[in-house]
């Protein structure tokens, strides 16, 4: 199996009027071939951020980024945090490509499909118009766009959303990558055509071999779609392994928490859904120890006093928590208090 992607100890923050913001803290994980890694958890936890580095999308000069971002281009191993920008360019949509969650703004009103498409064909292969215009409706074809020919001479307002999203799929394949990052997919699309998005995805995992890198905080998708999950909280991965372990499972009070508020069908009517209490705190604030400690009910002193690394507790199944026994279980609360 080769691995695709490594990220190691990779640390993002935002110079500010009121400090430097860490929006990502020492986040690790890795993606191989014909694989897919769900990065989950709240707004502000950091999953776009780290996708952004991924794809070398932050401007220079207005962010600070440590650590490396290996990716595998056809054998060659390349960080593309020393990569200079035009070597970033290089490998951007073709060794990985990134699946943005709004279509309609990502795609330019006044340009047809089919051009903007082109585009991004040429952009690795210039002065190949005839090409370019072939692969992209070849690509519209291949996310089941009927008449792709005739949908290539249209503009985006001609699309409905779900076609709109299937373009900025068949975008991201123009160049062939191997890794593919979706960021939100399905955001704003009906449950219908959410899945019909999701099948394709799945489809072309295993027809053309693409593995992906699912950002969402739809837990369902996650059990649906993916091998393995990351849990992100206010920067930094919580809990990290196999889709069963994590979510049959869960050992972090975050993943529990995530877990317990998602709606079942067999869920008793009369029982309310649980929600995980208090506000996530701003990245600008200084973090010292766990970074949910503030809002966790099995929180005690030493969880504030020091900085809490990722424990195994399983081969493969990885948890940032002191609070877990010897069995890598969290304590039983009694009475739903905190346990202080």
């Amino acid at each position: 199996m080769t691995q695709l992607l490594s990220i190691e100890d990779l640390h993002v923050s935002f110079p500010t009027e009121d400090g430097v913001v860490k929006a990502v803290d020492g986040v690790s994980l890795t993606v191989n071939s014909g694989e897919t890694v769900a990065i989950v958890g709240e707004s502000g936890s950091g999953k776009t951020v780290t996708s952004l580095s991924v794809m070398g999308l932050h401007k220079k000069g207005s962010v600070i980024i440590d650590g490396s971002i290996k990716i595998n281009d056809g054998g060659s191993v390349k960080d593309v945090v020393n990569l200079s920008p035009n070597e970033v360019r290089d490998i951007r949509g073709r060794a990985v490509a990134m699946i943005f969650q709004d279509p309609m703004s990502s795609l330019h009103p006044y340009y047809k499909i089919g051009n903007q498409l082109a585009e991004a064909f040429e952009v690795h292969n210039p002065g190949n118009k005839k090409a370019a215009k072939a692969r992209a409706i070849e690509m519209l074809d291949l996310v089941g766009i009927s008449e792709p020919d005739q949908r290539a001479e249209e503009f985006p307002h001609q699309f409905s959303g779900g076609m709109r999203q299937r373009v900025m799929i068949a975008m991201a394949l123009m160049n062939s990558p191997r890794l593919l990052i979706a960021d939100e997919p399905t955001t704003a699309l009906d449950v219908t055509i959410q899945a019909q998005i999701m099948t394709l995805l799945k489809d072309l995992q295993k027809s053309a071999g693409k593995s992906f890198i699912l950002i969402t905080h739809n837990m369902a998708l996650v059990s649906e779609v993916a091998d393995h999950v990351a849990v992100m909280y206010l920067g930094r991965v919580v809990e990290y392994g196999a889709v069963d372990q994590v979510l049959r499972d869960p050992r972090h009070p975050y993943t529990k928490a995530l877990m317990a508020s998602v709606p079942t069908l067999d869920a008793d009517k009369a029982v309310e859904l649980q929600t995980v209490d208090g506000q996530t705190p701003s990245p600008a604030e200084v973090t010292i120890g766990c970074e949910f400690a503030g809002r966790c009910p099995y929180v005690i002193a030493a969880c504030k006093e020091r900085t809490i690394e990722m424990t195994q507790v399983n081969p493969g199944h990885d948890v940032r928590c002191i609070r877990l026994d010897a069995n890598g279980k969290l304590p039983v609360l009694t009475g739903g208090a905190k346990d202080e």
